[in-house]
């Protein structure tokens, strides 16, 4: 595997994640470099959110951070990840079954009015653990926080043998590696401390996301893969807030 092969993979990675059209065959994609989509934009939120906390204070750069960092991600993913999960949720409240299709029109007003409320549940919750991650000044979180379920998504998504051969565990090695540099970039014990638990909280939610399709589904398609990965994301960051939280008021 050269150089150039690798930032090609990266690149195609990207392409699949953050594009508007997901309809392309998924066997292609060399998801070992999964975590590379969560890491890279993992890296510039952290950094975002450092700086608003540096420049203007905790509470300033809370705010900033809540208002302008989960608004980045979800703009990026097109809102797929938030509009999924409303439909998901939505049509398991109403008892239906088919819940993949993102896509399906709410019958009535009630329906509608069910769906905007949950919207903004869903993001009201990550703009207020965005914020309060960032004050507490753990922004580094969020590099495993998205790598960890980039590198779910990847995982979720391998159906039959991964295009890089004898890279099998290559997703979980850039994973850690880059995880590793960045909290000792970080320059705060609270930083280094942190990665074990989340290392460990991604092999939990991967193994519990896996069973999740292996109990109900034949195989995952892309947008199961992508509901998981962003049910893990938030599952992560809350995490996060409890652990970090505290350290808000010293």
């Amino acid at each position: 595997m050269n150089q150039s092969y690798m930032f090609s993979s990266i690149i195609a990675v990207f392409r699949r994640f953050y594009g508007r059209n997901i309809n392309n065959e998924q066997n292609e994609i060399p998801y070992n470099f999964a975590p590379a989509a969560g890491l890279f934009p993992g890296v510039l939120v952290s950094v975002i959110g450092a700086a608003f906390v540096f420049l203007i204070g905790s509470l300033g750069g809370g705010i900033m951070s809540a208002l302008l960092l989960p608004l980045l991600l979800e703009i990026l993913t097109g809102w797929r990840g938030i509009s999924i999960t409303v439909v998901c949720f939505e049509r398991l409240l109403a008892g239906r079954e088919q819940i993949g299709n993102k896509k399906d029109e709410p019958r009535n007003n009630t329906d509608l009015m069910q769906r905007q409320i949950l919207f903004a549940t869903i993001y009201l919750f990550r703009m207020t653990v965005f914020g309060l991650l960032a004050a507490s000044g753990n922004a580094v979180w969020f590099v495993y926080v998205l790598g960890g379920s980039y590198l779910i998504r990847g995982e979720l998504s391998k159906n039959g043998e991964d295009p890089v051969e004898g890279f099998r565990f290559g997703g979980w090695i850039f994973y850690l590696i880059f995880s590793l540099f960045a909290g000792l970039l970080a320059f705060h014990w609270n930083a280094l401390a942190s990665l074990p638990l989340a290392v460990v909280l991604t092999i939990l939610l991967l193994v519990g996301c896996a069973r999740i399709v292996e109990k109900h589904f034949d195989r995952t398609e892309f947008w199961m893969a992508d509901l998981l990965g962003y049910f893990s994301e938030n599952i992560m960051l809350f995490i996060g807030l409890i652990l970090f939280g505290r350290q808000i008021y010293g």
